[in-house]
């Protein structure tokens, strides 16, 4: 494909993809170990609290409150809770790699909301220059009601995992236990099948 570059072939070992051997992320993702892993640590960072501080001249850092920041902290948008957003945040960062923020501004610049963003429906871009912006797919709790828009990276909140292979890309640890997952998946296929005859 023409101005594409290199396509790369994400394996679970090397050689894999010629033995047909496939990690499947939606199977890897139900497999109850990865599930439960996920879930009790996504659950147990979100109970965590958010404060904002201050450096003072001192170099003594304290926890202060500021009517432009602290609401968004309480309540980062109009449909979740503090638990749920981070919840969501590190769900989507364990499940993808990567978790993507909108931040929604108010007519002074300031953010006044934020909006977790599918990884599906996100991808970072480099322009010539060597600026990142961002393409966002449609997501209407968000408010993106076009097909795709760009936005300039001061618009997204980008948590990566490990990039091994690209700096704007994060790696989900799907990579390390999609083989053991799905390998899992399988034995508890047969042992039903077996169990059901």
């Amino acid at each position: 494909v023409p101005d594409r570059g290199w396509t790369r072939i994400m394996e679970s070992f090397s050689g894999a993809w010629q033995k047909n051997v496939v990690v499947d992320r939606q199977t890897a993702l139900s497999y109850h170990a990865v599930f439960s892993c996920m879930t009790l640590i996504a659950s147990d960072i979100a109970k965590l609290r958010v404060k904002l501080v201050k450096q003072d001249r001192d170099g003594i850092w304290s926890e202060v409150t500021n009517a432009a920041y602290s609401p968004i902290l309480q309540k980062p948008n109009h449909f979740q809770t503090r638990n749920q957003f981070w919840e969501t945040w590190v769900l989507s960062k364990l499940s993808r790699g990567n978790t993507y923020a909108l931040k929604q501004r108010d007519n002074r610049g300031n953010v006044v909301a934020l909006f977790i963003i599918d990884a599906d429906r996100c991808k970072p871009l480099i322009s010539p220059s060597g600026e990142v912006f961002y393409e966002l797919q449609t997501d209407n709790l968000a408010g993106i009601t076009e097909a795709a828009i760009i936005v300039p990276a001061s618009e997204i909140i980008h948590d990566r995992f490990n990039c091994l292979f690209h700096p704007l890309v994060g790696l989900s640890p799907i990579f390390a236990c999609g083989l053991a997952a799905m390998q899992g998946n399988r034995i508890q296929t047969n042992s039903t099948n077996f169990f059901s005859n």
